[in-house]
């Protein structure tokens, strides 16, 4: 409950630098009087000024700073709520605003609308709407609940019922819900880039692994078919080198065959010219008798004698010359063929030395297909980079993908708690819930003040109200005392749902004017009775012209008046 305790201000509105003070829960029922203009009002306007930074009255905020001395505006009030006493400082040239907390100033870290809003929201519990419609009944700025728009009545009656937090929740969950569709908006645009990038790793490790899969085993086959290759060149190599070291064998030196032609021919040369030579000697004797050298007779025998041995010579010469002449005829042959065999083997040794180049060509293709190999093992380590990102991917994936599920989640506890707090939901069944009691207690004071209807407000806070032997009226249809007694009616009947639901619960109750309105004196009468049967549950501040008629009906009496331009206190009993 809240408990204002004393307010006091100076150079405010008519009140000069001496400071003006009135206690706000001394007295169960105060009376405030003055002439017109005095600063009888002042209090409303220093009240809402200092707790909400406005005028009552609805005075310009810079004309509420004293016209004479034009600065140094200073409005206090005092009051606790549960068990922490408060003081709210608020003025005008200088501008301050200050709340204190069982004497510590709470420090305003932020915008003075942000002070603003922990004052009402946290501390006060009550908007300047609703304050009032609890506190204060004036008989000029005032606005009447019934004078409200519906959507203003529903404000008034959510702050009373303290159910206006589920209008800061919806808010906030507004707000939540936006950054919750933000967040979704941004997990699955990150999603669907993942799945991207993850397709396109994907499709890059497979192409990757195929080239490579392909690639080794192209090189693994070639490989065996090359090694065949070789080993079958090398078994062909062996074979001819086999062959050829066999002809080999069989053969002599061809050099060796060629010299042995060389000095057979030449033997056979040489003897064929010695059997000239020795023809010729035969022919000498045939032809000569006389020594041509010496002159002396050759004799018959002689001739004879080296005729035959001669002869005998080129016989043996001949035979040698047959005999040179089959050897030379064998070592022919022998050469032919030798080197028809040699034929062979060049043949051989050039099949050889080709079998033998194709076994390098084959060696250094088979270096290259390890080099390829080797690149396609360095290639399989990029791939693994590659499977590391796409894991790195898939990780990412998957938390986000837990994220969104999270959010998707929490959008739907959103979207439920939404559907709960929006205007149709629980505020409307707790709204259902007082209304029979507010109807109860509305027609109750009516009946108080001697006026006899049925008064019924309906969940859109729209009037039905029923008069003896009449139709159904509206608020508007009836006279100004009529609407006086329900606007008291209703404020007393705000005043009592505050205090049980302990909302805005307040002590205090400032009426304006009330009494030198409309009201007539039954009326009057039987409401000052309601406000005496509030005993000690609250402070009653009545303002009036009519003092002197209302003076013993008060436990206290504040007069005002106005001297040398300033309002002062001059009466307090």
């Amino acid at each position: 409950m809240l408990v204002f305790k004393t307010v006091k201000w100076k150079n405010f509105l008519s009140t000069g630098n001496v400071e003006t003070e009135v206690y706000l829960d001394k007295y169960n029922t105060v009376l405030v009087s003055g002439d017109n203009g005095a600063g009888k009002s002042t209090i409303l306007d220093a009240l809402t000024f200092v707790l909400f930074g406005k005028s009552f009255r609805g005075i310009n905020i810079k004309g509420l700073v004293n016209s004479i001395n034009e600065k140094d505006c200073v409005v206090e009030v005092e009051f606790s709520s549960s068990k922490d006493m408060y003081k709210i400082k608020r003025g005008l040239k200088p501008k301050v605003f200050e709340i204190y907390k069982n004497g510590t100033l709470i420090p305003q870290n932020a915008t003075v609308r942000d002070y603003q809003q922990i004052l009402e929201e946290s501390i006060l519990k009550m908007s300047y709407k609703a304050f009032c419609q609890v506190v204060i009944l004036g008989s000029s700025n005032y606005i009447p609940f019934m004078r409200l728009t519906n959507n203003d009545r529903r404000k008034i009656v959510e702050d009373l019922l303290d159910i206006n937090i589920f209008s800061v929740m919806s808010n906030m969950l507004k707000a939540r819900m936006s950054e919750n569709k933000d967040k979704l908006q941004l997990a699955s645009n990150r999603l669907s880039v993942l799945v991207t990038k993850i397709d396109g790793h994907k499709n890059l490790i497979s192409r990757m692994e195929k080239k490579a899969n392909e690639s080794t085993t192209t090189c693994k086959e070639d490989l065996k078919t090359t090694n065949d290759q070789i080993k079958e060149l090398m078994e062909e190599v062996d074979k001819e080198q086999k062959l050829v070291d066999s002809l080999m064998g069989t053969i002599e030196c061809e050099n060796e065959v060629s010299t042995r032609l060389i000095k057979a021919e030449g033997l056979e040369k040489q003897l064929k010219t010695n059997i000239k030579k020795i023809n010729k000697k035969i022919e000498f004797y045939d032809e000569n008798n006389h020594c041509p050298t010496c002159s002396q007779d050759i004799t018959n025998e002689h001739k004879e004698n080296e005729v035959t041995k001669n002869t005998e010579k080129i016989d043996e010469i001949t035979n040698a010359i047959d005999k040179i002449g089959d050897t030379i005829k064998e070592t022919e042959e022998l050469l032919k063929k030798v080197n028809s065999t040699m034929v062979d083997i060049r043949r051989l040794e050039k099949t050889i030395y080709e079998n033998n180049s194709s076994i390098s060509a084959h060696n250094q293709y088979i270096t290259k297909l390890n080099d390829n190999i080797e690149e396609i093992a360095r290639d399989r380590e990029e791939l693994d980079d590659e499977r590391e990102n796409l894991e790195k991917l898939e990780l990412e994936f998957k938390k986000f993908d837990k994220n969104k599920e999270g959010l998707v989640e929490t959008r739907s506890i959103m979207e439920t708690s939404a559907l709960l707090i929006r205007d149709g939901g629980i505020k409307t069944k707790i709204i259902r819930y007082y209304l029979p009691v507010m109807n109860k207690l509305i027609n109750q004071y009516l009946s108080s003040m001697d006026f006899f209807c049925q008064f019924t407000l309906d969940e859109d806070f729209s009037e039905s109200i029923k008069s003896r032997y009449r139709d159904d009226f509206t608020y508007y249809n009836f006279s100004e005392g009529e609407r006086l007694r329900i606007d008291l009616s209703l404020l007393l009947v705000w005043r009592e749902i505050a205090r049980q639901k302990n909302s805005v619960n307040c002590n205090l109750l400032i009426l304006d004017e009330i009494f030198d309105s409309s009201l007539d004196a039954v009326g009057t009468e039987e409401f000052l009775k309601i406000l005496d049967s509030f005993g000690s549950k609250a402070n009653v501040f009545v303002i009036t012209h009519k003092a002197d008629l209302l003076m013993d009906k008060f436990k206290n009496h504040i007069h005002f008046e106005k001297k040398n331009n300033f309002s002062r206190i001059i009466v307090t009993t």
